[in-house]
């Protein structure tokens, strides 16, 4: 991993929760101000501040840049985490490893028009900050359509379905990008409005991809 850890290059905007707010999970933006995910891999920066070094993981830390519990948590049997069984490998030429750094415990997850970085065991999000919004999480994603240079505020939308409620939200485009040792990636904060079990879907120029998650508070 780069000693610099994670550049979260430019600020993140507020994002809009359609359903009852009170907890966010900032899956990786700055106004949602969800703690990094490894262990809290980063904060993002705040509006109108430049781009943040992120601290790099430790064995201690999760693993996964979309988790941010250090240690197991119990998860309930009747909500089915996605699991990266069926691990994605991104073209040579793209600007991510063909596998996530070991100590991520995680695997890719998706194609090559969009993918994203699994646990092992699933995406379990705890101790998430709370904001008007909802819990704060930030999330990553990648596209071989994606170029840093030409699009650092990717046209990149993420929305959340309840599967155990009626919950609902929504974190409209643009986002934001970042950059570690998991290549370049875009990088997008939700607010989820209530714990529980989630579907997490983001649709980036026509492609979509979905995850179920466990969000608890």
């Amino acid at each position: 991993m780069r000693t610099g850890g994670v550049y979260v290059v430019m600020a993140i905007r507020h994002i809009r929760a359609l359903a009852a707010s009170v907890p966010v999970v900032a899956v990786l933006i700055g106004c949602v101000a969800a703690p990094p995910t490894p262990g809290t891999h980063g904060l993002a920066s705040p509006s109108g501040s430049g781009s943040q070094i992120i601290p790099p993981a430790t064995p201690t830390s999760a693993a996964s840049p979309n988790a941010n519990a250090a240690i197991p948590h119990l998860v309930p049997s009747t909500c089915h985490l996605t699991k990266p069984t069926h691990p994605f490998v991104p073209l040579a030429e793209y600007d991510a490893p063909a596998r996530p750094p070991a100590y991520y415990d995680a695997e890719w997850y998706g194609t090559g028009r969009l993918w994203t970085m699994l646990r092992h065991g699933g995406e379990a999000w705890f101790d998430l900050p709370r904001g008007a919004d909802g819990l704060g999480q930030k999330t990553f994603w990648w596209s071989a359509d994606f170029d840093v240079n030409h699009e650092p505020q990717p046209a990149i939308s993420v929305t959340g379905r309840q599967l155990d409620g009626f919950g609902r939200f929504a974190s409209p485009a643009p986002g934001t990008n970042a950059g570690a040792d998991f290549g370049s990636a875009m990088l997008i904060g939700v607010g989820v409005p209530m714990t529980g079990c989630w579907e997490i879907t983001a649709t980036y120029k026509r492609a979509t991809l979905s995850y179920v998650a466990w969000v608890s508070g």
